[in-house]
């Protein structure tokens, strides 16, 4: 538990990893993709701090469990986040109450304050090494609009029985309106988080394989989940890859794919301020900073949501990098990277089964960028639900739910423009532009033997030339040129540029295109 006083080992040159994932422990050997049929219990799908948690949860209670993760545990989406372990989600107390009623609000914050509780308890307990530090978090105003509404969200959180209080004055470099401060919050280091957890899955005798990709879940009990490498027979099935890679149940027309790019790199103590920090005015910056050496704290900034797929991130990496420089003195990032969120219509995640009327298959998504712990929550919720106990959460986070109430204006809205998108991008012919004109490390949506193609010429002067759609929906791919990837800007699949998966919810990779 104790921070390291001297710093990690990394390279010297800005990297396209998260810091979390260049400093934690090497990637464990022996955990071989599945190969060939098996049976279990339980399939846990995706080893984010969803799907591993809920893993583990059951396989301490006796269940046999496998857990499947396309690529390695910690090296996706929890392993690129800010980890906060915190039950303070930005001004989100007010806006429940608002919407569902004191209840649920309350609801809300017992059930994040228990997972902020269970992750502690994990580390303590089993004396896990991640960096973990007591911490408080503040969400802070720089507008008089926003300092009002940090005021009402200080009252909203407190009747919501949350350790909230008003502060007009933070340990920030410039001054703020206003900010609500919950104190008895934390933060830790979630890759060596993960890899602890992970390796009490294996020693309970839990079945890991990693790099195994899931394309389908077939039948309802048993189901049978359908890998390349072979099958797994199961009573039940937890899908927790951040969106389902299930089209049953239309997730990715309820929760929507926003990316955030991130930097760190390390500076004077005395310059990283103490506590987590998060802006209610736009464009959002989340500060922290985590154990570094003797003299240096590793600051820790992360830029706006923006919609996948829909941005220059050139542009806001340069923006974000600017801030981090006028503020902290970080002018060069050791670290830069992006990460990938799902928000739901509501900014409650869904939880539950995957389709109405009760499933076996359960699923886990619209964390709308605060998955540590709801990600715990939800991990709590499944596995009671598979080992048929009571949870007094699940109803304010059911899967199942849709309606007015529950943000489905917003939903309409949002799905009418996604749409309008698939249809324009289908009608779209991408430029005339040879293939021949693109220069190293240049990228474009080109025509190559009549087909939209999207093309890129790597630093060596090789064409990787891929077929346009994406193998979800057949939208067309934009180019990431900070990230060097081909995005979705309809439902967030991801692809490098060899066309492999980056992120669902596709789970086929772009077919290339010889020249």
């Amino acid at each position: 538990m104790a921070a390291t006083d001297t710093a990690p080992t990394v390279s010297t040159s800005t990297t396209t990893a998260s810091c979390w994932v260049e400093t934690g422990p090497p990637a464990e050997e022996g955990r071989a993709p599945l190969a060939g049929d098996a049976s279990a219990d339980t399939v846990v799908i995706g080893g984010g701090i969803v799907g591993l948690t809920a893993a583990l949860m059951l396989q301490r209670a006796g269940n046999s469990v496998v857990l499947l993760e396309a690529s390695r545990i910690g090296r996706q989406v929890t392993g690129g986040s800010t980890a906060k372990i915190t039950s303070q989600h930005g001004l989100i107390y007010h806006h429940l109450t608002q919407r569902f009623g004191a209840d649920a609000a309350a609801a809300y914050a017992q059930s994040n304050e228990a997972g902020l509780r269970w992750i502690a308890e994990q580390i303590r307990e089993r004396n896990i090494d991640c960096d973990y530090e007591p911490r408080s978090a503040y969400t802070y105003a720089l507008s008089d609009e926003q300092a009002a509404a940090v005021e009402r969200e200080v009252e909203a959180a407190t009747r919501a029985g949350l350790p909230a209080r008003l502060v007009r004055e933070t340990a920030l470099p410039f001054p703020v309106r206003a900010a609500v401060c919950f104190d008895g919050q934390a933060q830790f280091h979630p890759v060596k988080y993960q890899a602890a957890l992970a390796a009490e899955f294996v020693e309970r005798g839990g079945r890991l394989h990693e790099s195994t990709r899931v394309v389908d879940v077939e039948g309802a009990r048993p189901c049978t989940v359908v890998t390349a490498e072979g099958r797994v027979r199961a009573d039940d099935v937890i899908v927790a890859t951040n969106i389902p890679i299930l089209d049953r149940g239309g997730y990715f027309g309820r929760a929507f794919p926003y990316r955030h790019l991130c930097i760190a790199g390390p500076v004077d103590r005395e310059r990283a301020p103490e506590g987590m920090f998060i802006s209610a005015d736009q464009p959002t910056r989340s500060i922290r900073s985590a154990p570094w050496s003797e003299t240096e704290r590793l600051l820790v900034l992360i830029g706006e949501a923006f919609p996948t797929g829909h941005a220059d991130t050139e542009d806001k990496l340069r923006t974000l990098t600017a801030y981090a420089g006028e503020h902290f003195g970080l002018t060069e990032p050791r670290f830069r990277w992006g990460n990938q969120d799902f928000y739901s219509a509501d900014r409650v995640p869904y939880v539950g089964p995957i389709l109405p009327g009760g499933s076996r298959i359960r699923v886990a998504t619209g964390f709308s960028a605060w998955g540590i712990t709801t990600g715990t929550v939800a991990a709590m919720i499944l596995s009671d639900d598979v080992l048929g106990r009571r949870n007094d959460w699940a109803t304010l986070y059911d899967s199942r739910r849709l309606g007015l109430k529950g943000g489905g204006m917003k939903l309409v809205g949002k799905n009418l423009h996604v749409a309008r998108s698939w249809i324009g991008q289908r009608l779209h012919t991408p430029p005339e532009k040879a293939a021949a004109s693109l220069r190293p490390g240049e990228a474009a949506l080109i025509r190559l033997k009549g087909k939209p193609a999207a093309a890129y010429r790597d630093e060596g002067g090789v064409l990787h030339a891929l077929d346009a759609r994406c193998t979800h929906m057949g939208c067309h791919v934009h180019w990431n040129a900070a990230e060097r990837s081909w995005d979705c800007p309809c439902h967030g699949s991801r692809f490098d540029t060899d066309g492999s998966i980056l992120h669902g919810p596709a789970v086929r990779a772009l077919a290339r295109i010889s020249e």
